[in-house]
């Protein structure tokens, strides 16, 4: 762990979420390394019509290594202390890099600089304050606009990139 990186308590469940664009990416009998946990191999993949991935089943795998896996996946587990979250991230306010000398600004304003994901943070997230710097693994790094209060109350247009 780096100098000021801080420290987490990792929970384990038999149960836990992944991303849905990993769990496309996954293929029966493939061994796969949970991030801070260790291997587990894919017994089974349930879709619904449409294709979509529903559930996988697996068994760890723990003697496994992490240099023979090509998916490192990052996960949560299944439990009540999750924290709901709203990601927002913003893009460039204009669509290019300069605005050319009599050129109307309006032209090139983009319209859709602000983009909200609904998300999921493990119970560690509940220790947060206003101004607090995280980065979410293979998401980016964020701030904390609004201390966890309550489960009902997610941390919600409240987690932003700085």
């Amino acid at each position: 762990m780096s100098e000021g990186a801080g420290q987490k308590a990792t929970t384990y469940a038999r149960q836990i979420w992944i991303d849905s664009v990993d769990a496309k990416s996954v293929s029966i009998d493939e061994e796969i390394t949970l991030m801070d946990w260790g291997n587990a191999i894919v017994k089974e993949i349930k879709k619904d019509l449409n294709g979509r991935v529903l559930e996988l089943t697996g068994v760890l795998h723990l003697e496994g290594s992490v240099k023979t896996t090509k998916l490192k996946l990052t996960w949560l587990p299944e439990t009540s202390e999750l924290v709901s979250l709203s990601l927002v991230e913003f893009g460039y306010l204009i669509t290019k890099k300069k605005v050319d000398e009599g050129e109307d600004f309006l032209d090139v304003l983009n319209e859709n600089t602000k983009k909200e994901t609904a998300a999921l943070g493990d119970s560690n997230m509940r220790n947060l304050q206003r101004g607090d710097i995280l980065q979410l693994e293979r998401k980016g790094y964020f701030r904390c606009d609004a201390p966890f209060v309550r489960p009902s109350k997610p941390i919600g247009e409240q987690i932003s990139k700085p």
